[in-house]
């Protein structure tokens, strides 16, 4: 079994769901980087308060826990968005069971009908859960992560304690900044939580 631990940092961002609606730009991970620049300057000169935004707790929890943890270097991928997991899920041998621990605002479970089979940001679980249907999948959520898809409620285990980490034990990490919901005054924090475990 291929244990892999996924970290979105968009999850570490405190603030509300409601609020991210609100004061974050409507982006994509197909946005290039020079729009998605000036869609969040807009957004700032619009709401200045974002950039008094900081990290929740469980940041410093799983920056203290990565530190304690002992992963090959080509085991590790740090990456803008969370499409590119497919590069971790490919390192992992065709029939061989994968059982993923996905940090993260959101389910990443969602329905997207654009670019036939291909993964994105949205739509890389259920892709992963497609190709592999013996994939074990546990999502560590914020309190008032969106939990439905086109067909119910999320269909695996889902819980808001990140502590339940300790019990859990990693082959493969890969970390995605997801920049179309981090604030780009965050970019720091991000770095700082990459670093505990690159060498």
């Amino acid at each position: 079994m291929a244990n892999i631990l996924s970290i979105d940092f968009d999850y570490f961002i405190d603030i509300s769901a409601e609020d991210r609606e609100r004061l974050f730009p409507d982006g994509s991970d197909e946005i290039p980087h020079d729009e998605l620049k000036l869609m969040w300057d807009e957004s700032y000169e619009k709401y200045p308060e974002i950039k008094e935004i900081g990290v929740i707790q469980e940041y410093y929890y799983l920056r203290e826990l990565l530190k304690s943890l002992n992963i090959k270097q080509e085991h590790i991928l740090i990456a803008d968005t969370h499409k590119d997991i497919k590069k971790i899920i490919d390192l992992v041998p065709e029939g061989e069971q994968i059982n993923i621990v996905n940090i993260d605002f959101h389910h990443d479970y969602y329905h997207y009908f654009t670019g036939g089979d291909t993964y994105n940001c949205g739509n890389w679980l259920r892709r992963l859960v497609e190709d592999r249907p013996n994939t074990k999948v546990k999502w560590i959520r914020r309190d008032d992560s969106q939990i439905s898809s086109l067909e119910g409620e999320f269909p695996f285990e889902h819980i808001t304690n990140i502590k339940s980490l300790e019990s859990d034990k990693f082959d493969y990490i890969f970390i995605c900044k997801s920049p179309e919901w981090t604030p780009p005054h965050m970019d720091q924090k991000f770095i700082e939580l990459v670093m505990t475990i690159k060498n």
